[in-house]
């Protein structure tokens, strides 16, 4: 495994506590003051994710494919917004290599946004900004976008307009859904979490996760007819292992770790309206990888629910009265999920890193 991974690990712990040890108050325009993380050492961290996502050359197992295709035509860009056939791509594509005729440009270009996006979310609204940011690297959402650009430029865009949910601003979040739909159509099925994260985590709640995992894990056929609909082609789901091979049981048990964390160790009487919110986005991703556990294609809907669930840990953190059972939790599993981070790092398209120039 390249030395380049091991070398972010380490900026995003050294900086990532020393911006927790050198907060700053910050005015809003709301005219209220708000304590976040040292913007110095969150700068160094958010430009060493984005220098190497962006600078990376051949990492990726769809890297080629977006080097190789450009788009220097406007005509294409329109044609594609018109047909609605995720533009988003194709726009940024048009914009960088007018700037820059090579197809790294495109790549760090979208580096810049998606990663960008991930941590300006993070820290605006975390609770505990380190494991915040660990977990955007444990869980896979930073080198998970070496592989899918597209997809994970669509989860960027939803997560940093996750909040509109919490505030209750349903038109505003359909609107980011729609943006993000641009990049990759299955941006679509986050209308649902409309329905869900504002419900008190209860057991009413998880009725209807394990309701709706159970139904969409028994229902692949009649899904996959509808997508080929959609697409205007046959999911061949016979033939093609992509949209049967079940999911790597370790995804799915890592899932699973914040809802045992909730019911095991978490102060279930005293939730705040963002507390609630964050439990249930935890609960949303977990469930979520259950019901597509038998197809890696179904799966992917895990990279839009993961990305809350790098804020959502630390909510549930603080649900933990006894200061050392949460120092304990927190150590045994960030343990557990540094463990599998380095796990799926052994990917063949991810594991020798090599730079762009």
């Amino acid at each position: 495994m390249s030395p380049v991974y091991f070398v972010v690990l380490i900026t995003v712990i050294v900086m990532g506590h020393l911006a927790e040890v050198n907060p700053k108050a910050v005015l809003l325009s709301n005219r209220r003051i708000v304590v976040r993380p040292d913007t110095g050492a969150v700068l160094i961290l958010s430009l060493t994710l984005i220098i190497v996502s962006g600078l990376r050359y051949r990492v990726g197992t769809d890297y080629m494919a977006y080097y190789r295709n450009r788009v220097m035509d406007w005509q294409v860009v329109w044609n594609s917004l018109i047909t609605f056939k995720e533009p988003g791509i194709k726009l940024l594509s048009f914009l960088s290599h007018a700037v820059i005729d090579d197809g790294a440009s495109l790549i760090f270009l979208s580096a810049l946004i998606t990663v960008g996006l991930y941590c300006w979310t993070i820290y605006r609204y975390h609770a505990m900004y380190l494991i915040s940011m660990l977990l955007y690297l444990f869980l896979g959402d930073w080198q998970g976008s070496f592989n899918g650009v597209r997809q994970y430029l669509a989860a960027a865009i939803l997560f940093a307009g996750h909040r509109f949910i919490l505030d209750r601003k349903y038109w505003q979040y359909c609107l980011v859904v729609f943006v993000a739909s641009l990049f990759h159509t299955t941006a679509l099925v986050m209308i649902l979490p409309c329905f869900l994260f504002n419900r008190e985590p209860d057991v009413t709640q998880l009725v209807l996760l394990t309701v709706g995992a159970v139904v969409m894990r028994f229902s692949y056929g009649v899904i996959f007819q509808l997508i080929g609909a959609y697409k205007g082609t046959v999911m061949n789901v016979e033939g093609d292992t992509y949209l049967t091979n079940d999911v790597n049981i370790l995804r799915i048990l890592v899932a699973f770790i914040p809802v045992a964390i909730y019911f095991f160790f978490c102060n279930k009487e005293r939730h705040t309206e963002e507390q609630n919110f964050y439990i249930n986005a935890t609960f949303f991703n977990a469930f979520s990888m259950l019901a597509g556990m038998g197809s890696t294609y179904l799966a992917r809907i895990g990279i839009y629910t993961s990305a809350a669930v790098s804020i959502g840990y630390g909510f549930l953190l603080q649900l933990i009265d006894d200061e050392q059972t949460k120092k304990t939790v927190a150590f045994v599993s960030m343990t557990v999920y540094l463990l599998y981070w380095l796990y799926s790092l052994q990917g063949a398209s991810i594991r020798n890193f090599q730079w762009v120039f």
